[in-house]
């Protein structure tokens, strides 16, 4: 697949009135104003704390030498920092820019037309370069299976360092329907290929939300989960099965065995169906604390302690319930759409459960419930289907009478 993604028009207005290379001038020079800006001696620890995690996360591969790698750790940072915010409270450099101005640092209206395209970050991935055309190089997007015609006039890297075949790792930042580096790309050789394919599957099947910016597999994996769902459905009369680990491992693989493993879902995500996410040989036989559901969009997830989760849904209302339920609306395991779902099949207290839960002693579930699962889980809202069986192991959710 080789479509071109789309990107933001040139803003109306003095962003307009620039040519195509002025534009592309403007916006590398603008990009390194924040990086330099971000580099300032006054934030000094913000860029330590920020280097420190990137450095903990291990972002930065470890076949470079100490010096190229530390200076790689710096500059990783720096970009989070502009693009992504600091990992304590987020709110990237760009961010604040379109709100209130940081001291020491301006822009012009159409500086800020720019910075309305980079709000969400650009893209940032694994690319293979594919073509050379003057002063620009085509790369090909291993995570989005897209390609990005990316200026190079102004950037730390010339076209001319680039060849096809060549794997790269960067952040690309649009200017209209073109795009420049925001930083000199991270280049590995040509025989590294075959691991930086690897890392992006792995990467993918995880979090598949950047595959899904070319519209063709994101209507696939749509039509994909549909259809898992249907046969889901189907075969066991209900989009939810609970019971022991034993009877979760079966209904999950007689679902495997109907739903097949047809090519295009393994050219999708090569790791859809995944046993390492099912319950191990240690889960206790006999306990039957495990669910398997299938969501419409988010797909398949594996339930760990959802027993008693069900518990703390199902009447009489007790008071213990209330403090159980604030953790699970503050553990980030539990998808909302599964509490929606409990809601569903146990509506008989939900107002005084939710409201003491929430300390809301107005709380009304038909008026207020939707708003309370959206605002703890924002992502919930993305229509981004889940080809990827997910586990979410609930293990705050303890019984009565346990710390």
């Amino acid at each position: 697949m080789t479509s071109t993604p789309s990107s933001t028009s040139p803003a109306a207005g003095p962003l307009s009135l620039l040519g195509l290379h002025e534009r592309l001038d403007l916006a590398t020079r603008l990009e390194q104003r924040l990086v330099e800006h971000v580099r300032r001696p006054g934030n000094a620890e913000a860029v330590r704390r920020q280097t420190a995690y990137v450095r903990s996360q291990s972002l930065v591969p470890d076949d470079v030498d100490t010096e190229l790698r530390d200076a790689m750790t710096r500059d990783c940072a720096v970009d989070m920092l502009v693009h992504a915010g600091p990992r304590e409270t987020g709110g990237s450099l760009v961010g604040r820019l379109l709100g209130d101005v940081p001291a020491g640092l301006t822009v012009t209206d159409a500086e800020r037309a720019l910075l309305e395209q980079w709000r969400d970050g650009g893209v940032l991935g694994y690319f293979m370069v594919t073509d050379l055309v003057d002063e620009h190089v085509v790369l090909h997007n291993l995570e989005d299976d897209l390609e990005y015609r990316v200026y190079t006039g102004c950037s730390g890297i010339r076209s001319t360092a680039l060849v096809p075949g060549l794997p790269l790792s960067v952040r690309l930042l649009p200017v209209g329907a073109a795009w420049i580096f925001a930083d000199t790309p991270l280049v590995f050789s040509p025989d590294s290929v075959v691991g930086v394919v690897r890392g992006v599957v792995g990467l993918l099947t995880s979090t598949p939300c950047p595959a899904y910016r070319n519209p063709r597999t994101l209507a696939r994996a749509r039509e994909l989960v549909a259809d898992h769902h249907r046969a889901f459905h189907d075969l066991f009369g209900d989009v939810l099965v609970q019971g022991t680990a034993s009877h979760v491992m079966d209904c999950y693989l007689r679902f495997k065995a109907r739903i097949g493993a047809p090519a295009e879902e393994f050219a999708l995500f090569p790791s859809l169906r995944d046993e390492r996410w099912l319950p191990d040989d240690a889960a206790d036989p006999d306990d039957e604390a495990f669910a398997l559901v299938h969501h419409p969009v988010k797909g398949l997830r594996l339930l760990d302690w959802y027993a008693q989760l069900r518990e703390v849904h199902t009447a009489p209302f007790a008071s213990w319930k209330p403090e159980r339920l604030a953790q699970v609306l503050a553990d980030p395991d539990v998808p909302s759409w599964v509490l929606d779902l409990l809601a569903e099949r146990h509506p008989d207290h939900l107002d005084v459960l939710y409201g003491a839960a929430t300390e809301r002693q107005d709380f009304v579930w038909a008026r207020d419930g939707a708003a309370l699962l959206a605002d703890r889980e924002p992502a919930a809202a993305r229509d981004e289907p889940g080809l990827v069986m997910a586990s979410s192991i609930m293990g705050r959710v303890l019984p009565p009478g346990e710390p």
